[in-house]
């Protein structure tokens, strides 16, 4: 079996993480055989299930799951709200498909959870040549996904299903119509649609739920009446079958039902709870603030110790009560019940429903489960408890890229609250800086100054300052302005000498940087090395990658290869850890670093395709100073490669760059030694690498090139990803020394290679 998902999606094993990852336990249902048939019939990309609530979708995805039929595994994710992060999506998404065994993900997961990766260029290669290996056919399942409503989703979901292999299916159930790829889908026969019309009940379906499955004994006249007042609802059909149960004359509240003007749902709720005995009405209106649930966490929310009993008397009697686990540990309730269960509670109980958020928080918290712990403590108005939560949470998630979900936690609490704390707006500049949203950032790094100026004696020093001083710092990083990161962080280092370990390898890295940049090399190396020394201490393993780039760097420049190749070997070993960092945008200059490895060791070619990864992955992070000095670099082992056009290319684009620094130090003139090398040197090109020594996977990517395909879409064909077919391309270039991909068509069918 795979391994847990909460091995990926925190550090403690949470079981409501599983439930979100297992289909709905089938129970007693109607027979639908033509549906089912439609279900099981051609295989497709997609299937859409699209109906409101109460028309059982969901029902009929796990009644297909259970089928005879059906011999292939299903991965299922119920969604929910919180599920809007990119992260956390594809997160769950991978982790639904290892509970089949169906893929390792080990990659792809390493990769998605790196701050400002790329989804479509970075995870889904990974993902699609992990999905290659499938075993065996199996179904995706994405319950509620009218709940997902971040455009970014969508849009990865959709190439997602547009390139998916042979052996996946997707299904989506939703109550509206996703921002997918349907029309294309739909002309080429790879989409199946199942609509509300389709899942309406007939007179036949009627009378087998509510004479053979409830027993009620109705005659046709009486069924075909609540059929005709549902439309067919199988909802609205089951809630009259839990109303009728009992009833003396259920003739009589049918007729006086079907007459009534009342909206059906209002009316049969209310029937229904009323129907119930004290004990249960209360219990379900209390756990109704549950979303998911087992028994243990609804004596917790109840303060009654019979959950279990009653949660099996629930199931048993075909209440609203969805089982999410075939051990019957975790259920949810039918979503349009539970609905209208937290109307009927805020009108009966309104002033309960603080205490049942409160003692829901309460056992989220002992079992670890910060998402849920959160959301209670907000929903009960305990936020000074919802606070100190995000607070003990913010960096380990960060560090994961769930950024959108930490944006939610902060939005989730009164602006005032947030506004009043210093560490609750630096949380949301930090989240705001990885996200690439530097003005935004500055904005909060502005708010977190004033309240933290408001809750300190003039003067002091608070806990937050230290930080503050660091988001500054970071800021006048990603601008390029070395003046500026010596301003903000030397009052900091002076007044805090210790600090915490992660806000000090902060502080120490970007003075490191500017100091280097300004053209003291031995000082900027002390530092770089004692931020590395922190960053080991804090265990904060994405800035510790910047910091040993940075300093890695610093000594290869220095002429300390020695230096430079003990911390490359170091980095080496963190990027093995945790390989997904590679694709981290502050690991480019760690790419720098392998780069001046392999220029010192006199592999130019590597050397160089190293390089161009660092200067994208710096772009990608809109670094600016690490954009020219990788630029410079570039250019130079273009020249060196013989590749003069590219590197006046790059010159150009370095120049370019310096103007966008604030203030760039001795870049400028670090850049026009490169100028000047460049002019100098001798204009016949160096020695090319012959054809023959291109790689199997280089020649792969060159028969796809005098094709129409784009570089993505190789890397689709290929099940790489792109920034590898990329890195292929610039190899090929290089090796058949050419500049274009139609020079590079032309040189190999020269050499017979086409």
């Amino acid at each position: 079996m795979a391994s847990a998902p909460a091995d990926t999606l925190g550090p403690t094993a949470r079981p409501l993480v599983l439930a979100k990852l297992q289909a709905p336990v089938p129970r007693e249902r109607v027979s639908r055989p033509a549906l089912l048939d439609l279900c099981n019939g051609n295989r497709r990309k997609l299937t859409l299930v699209r109906a409101p609530a109460g028309w059982g979708k969901s029902t009929l995805l796990a009644d297909w799951h259970a089928s005879t039929n059906e011999t292939r595994p299903f991965a299922w994710l119920a969604l929910d709200q919180a599920d809007n992060d990119p992260a956390t999506f594809w997160t769950y998404v991978i982790e639904a498909l290892r509970t089949q065994e169906a893929v390792n993900g080990d990659r792809s997961l390493a990769t998605l959870q790196t701050p400002r990766v790329d989804v479509i260029t970075d995870v889904l290669p990974e993902l699609y040549a992990e999905l290659d290996t499938l075993p065996h056919d199996v179904v995706l399942v994405l319950d509620d996904y009218h709940l997902v409503t971040n455009p970014e989703i969508d849009e990865s979901l959709a190439f997602f299903v547009e390139h998916l292999p042979e052996t996946l299916e997707i299904v989506v159930a939703s109550r509206s119509e996703p921002p997918l790829p349907l029309a294309r889908l739909r002309a080429r026969g790879d989409l199946v649609e199942i609509v509300a019309q389709e899942l309406s009940f007939s007179d036949e379906e009627a009378g087998l739920l509510l004479n053979d499955l409830h027993g009620l004994g109705l005659d046709n006249r009486a069924v075909m009446q609540l059929r005709e007042r549902t439309e067919g609802w199988p909802a609205g059909l089951y809630l009259a079958a839990l109303t009728l149960r009992g009833r003396v004359d259920p003739d009589a509240f049918i007729d006086d039902f079907a007459g009534d003007d009342r909206h059906v749902v209002d009316y049969l709720s209310a029937e229904v709870l009323l129907g119930q005995p004290d004990d249960i009405r209360e219990f379900l209106l209390q756990t109704s603030v549950l979303d998911r649930f087992c028994a243990p966490l609804c004596d917790a929310v109840t303060e009654r110790t019979d959950s279990r009993q009653i949660l099996r008397e629930l199931e048993s009697s075909n209440f609203f009560l969805v089982p999410l686990d075939t051990k019957r540990n975790w259920y949810r309730y039918h979503h349009l019940f539970r609905d209208l269960l937290r109307m009927e509670l805020e009108l009966i109980h309104p002033e309960q429903i603080s205490t049942l958020h409160r003692r829901a928080y309460a056992w989220h918290r002992e079992l670890d489960s910060a998402d849920d712990a959160i959301r209670h403590a907000t929903a009960a108005g305990d936020i000074a408890e919802a606070s100190e939560l995000i607070l003990s949470h913010w960096l380990e998630n960060r560090d994961r890229a769930r950024l959108e979900t930490l944006l939610g936690w902060l939005n989730g609490l009164p602006g005032d609250a947030v506004l009043a704390d210093a560490r609750l707006c630096l949380v949301r500049a930090t989240t705001l800086q990885e996200m690439g949203r530097i003005d935004d950032a500055n904005h909060w790094l502005e708010a977190a100054e004033h309240a933290d100026r408001a809750s300190t004696a003039a003067g002091g020093f608070s806990a937050a300052t230290a930080g503050i001083a660091g988001g500054r710092a970071i800021n006048h990083y990603f601008a390029g302005n070395a003046a500026g990161i010596r301003a903000a962080v030397a009052p900091a280092l002076e007044h805090d000498p210790g600090g915490s370990d992660y806000w000090r390898s902060a502080l120490l890295t970007t003075l490191g940087i500017a100091t280097y940049v300004e053209g003291h090399e031995t000082d900027a190396a002390g530092l770089l090395e004692e931020a590395v020394r922190t960053g080991v201490a804090s265990d904060h393993t994405l800035a510790l990658i910047h910091a040993l780039g940075w300093c890695a760097v610093v000594e290869y420049g220095r002429g300390e290869a020695a230096q430079g190749d003990r911390i490359v070997a170091q980095t080496e070993a963190l990027l093995q850890a945790r390989p997904g960092m590679a694709a981290y945008y502050g690991a480019a200059m760690a790419h720098l670093a392998r780069g001046a490895k392999h220029e010192h060791e006199g592999r130019l070619s590597e050397a160089e395709l190293e390089v161009a990864r660092a200067v994208e992955l710096a772009r990608r992070g809109d670094a600016k100073l690490e954009v020219v000095l990788g630029l410079a670099v570039h250019t130079g082992l273009k020249g060196q490669l013989g590749d003069r056009p590219g590197a006046k290319r790059l010159l150009g684009e370095a120049h370019r760059a310096i103007s966008e620094c604030v203030d760039p130090g001795v870049l400028p003139l670090l850049v026009a030694a490169v100028d000047r090398d460049l002019r100098l040197a001798p204009r016949e090109p160096t020695q090319l690498v012959y054809a023959d020594d291109l790689s199997e996977r280089e020649l792969a990517v060159l028969r796809l090139l005098p094709s129409e395909l784009t570089q993505r879409e190789i890397s689709s064909h290929l099940y790489v990803s792109f920034n590898t077919v990329k890195t292929h391309n610039k190899s090929i270039f290089q090796k058949l020394g050419v500049s274009t991909r139609r020079e590079a068509v032309r040189r190999a069918q020269d050499l017979g290679l086409l």
